[in-house]
């Protein structure tokens, strides 16, 4: 948990024209049709789904064949790609890779940063994409900057918001493409009774601390001249994705869904991480219940959702073949 091209027909679909100026609701209502083959997870709000997908290594690599057949089960539109996943300054997947993974059916790549990278390393990650993003501008990218920031900075959520705010200050100007938006992920959710050691407080007041404008020009989180285009949210569960489960309160999956409507009920969002925490034998038509109720529960705030996740994912998460068929009966 710490990780389509658009028709060729339909060219000049900016991505201005995907958030619509009002958030995801207009652009579920005005774009949401050219998207794909999927249809709509209701009459009103369009859904993309996908999975994240993680590099591999040494102990733990799977064919990666076997990847790109795991997430076309699962009739995707999306992916979480974790790009920058245990080495900051090197690509995880090559250009060969992404076409294979584009090939399975995406208009939509979410391609993660590093952890917790500042400005500068920010930066030299978004160039070494670049090349990639021009060469399809078709393809919409979504630039996710950071994970899950309580972890990396459980007690300086000041600092986690400097870093992401500061980056789309620093370069945003002159990296920006037409068929790129930029993402910062929101907190996992950590609260002081979680066993991790946290002892900022409640997940809440960590949330407020980190979306707070604290009257340095960079402005709000959620608000303000740097507010990214899109935010990313995870939802994590032991039973069901829904908003209540396992006693509601601070593990409630829904819980980082209602912080960001409590600030702000029209930008953008989008699912990059939801999952339940051990296997299921019908863990995959569970994900399938999410998604086809989180556009409507959100009034199309949310847009897409990434189950994590594909192999190596870590075991009580990872989906394999049986659960990507599962997925891949959504609507």
């Amino acid at each position: 948990m710490t990780d389509r091209s658009i028709p060729a027909d339909r060219p000049g679909l900016s991505r201005r024209g995907f958030l619509g100026g009002v958030g995801a609701s207009a652009a579920a209502l005005t774009v949401g049709g050219v998207l794909g083959d999927a249809r709509p997870a209701s009459a009103a709000y369009y859904m993309k789904w996908g999975a994240v997908v993680s590099p591999g290594d040494a102990s733990n690599n799977i064919d990666f064949s076997r990847k790109v057949d795991i997430l076309r089960r699962m009739r995707p539109q999306t992916a979480r790609i974790s790009m920058f996943w245990g080495d900051p300054y090197n690509r995880r997947f090559s250009d060969a890779q992404l076409d294979s993974l584009r090939g399975t059916g995406l208009t939509e790549m979410i391609i993660q940063s590093s952890e917790d990278p500042d400005p500068n390393l920010a930066r030299h990650q978004l160039s070494l994409m670049l090349p990639y993003i021009d060469a399809h501008p078709n393809t919409l990218f979504v630039w996710e900057i950071g994970n899950e920031p309580d972890w990396h900075q459980p007690n300086n959520p000041w600092l986690a918001r400097w870093n992401r705010l500061a980056t789309i200050r620093d370069n945003k100007p002159s990296q920006d493409r037409g068929n790129l938006l930029w993402a910062v992920n929101m907190p996992a959710g950590r609260w002081a009774g979680d066993g991790s050691g946290f002892t900022f407080g409640s997940s809440g007041s960590w949330f407020d601390s980190f979306v707070r404008d604290t009257g340095d020009g960079l402005g709000g989180m959620l608000s303000g001249p740097y507010q990214p285009d899109v935010v990313t949210v995870h939802c994590y569960s032991s039973t069901y994705l829904k908003r209540g489960a396992d006693g509601g309160g601070e593990r409630n999956p829904y819980k980082m869904i209602d912080y960001v409507r409590g600030w702000n009920s029209r930008i953008s969002m989008k699912v990059t991480e939801a999952g339940i925490d051990g296997y299921k034998s019908d863990r995959g038509y569970r994900y399938v219940t999410f998604g086809s109720s989180v556009a409507n529960e959100t009034a199309g705030q949310i847009d897409s959702v990434c189950f994590y996740g594909i192999p190596p994912a870590e075991r009580e998460y990872g989906i394999g073949e049986g659960e990507a068929d599962q997925i891949g009966t959504h609507p």
